[in-house]
């Protein structure tokens, strides 16, 4: 049930982060590749990465201060590729996934958050 709710905040976070984004000058969308973020029913983290051209690309997971926790690098010949994080094992906090590719850099915040459980109360009249 815990995993359930992390994967309804997950994806609440990066749906509102990304409705909310306006647009920026220095956030402009990287035109060399495309990404896809998005949560799984089981609470993964889903990216799928698609390339307009031969470049090497980088993604990376970073924390809230910074420290790399994951760092996956996609050749120049794979011009699709599908990323899935198991993030179950990470506390709560703020993230930043990362990728980097022909100098262009696309970056999408989420935070890892537990909802507490609500105990219900029952009355019985006898």
């Amino acid at each position: 049930m815990k995993t359930i709710f992390k994967t309804m905040i997950c994806a609440l976070a990066l749906s509102t982060s990304v409705a909310f984004a306006g647009p920026d000058k220095e956030a402009a969308k990287p035109t060399s590749f495309a990404t896809g973020v998005y949560t799984t029913i089981d609470g993964k983290l889903a990216v799928t990465l698609v390339k307009n051209s031969n470049i090497p690309t980088t993604v990376v997971i970073r924390n809230a201060k910074g420290d790399i926790l994951s760092k996956e690098l996609v050749g120049k010949k794979h011009l699709k590729h599908y990323f899935r994080y198991d993030l179950s094992d990470l506390s709560e906090g703020d993230y930043t996934l990362e990728i980097v590719g022909n100098g262009e850099v696309e970056v999408k915040s989420f935070a890892i958050t537990s909802q507490k459980q609500v105990i219900q109360r029952k009355l019985t009249i006898e």
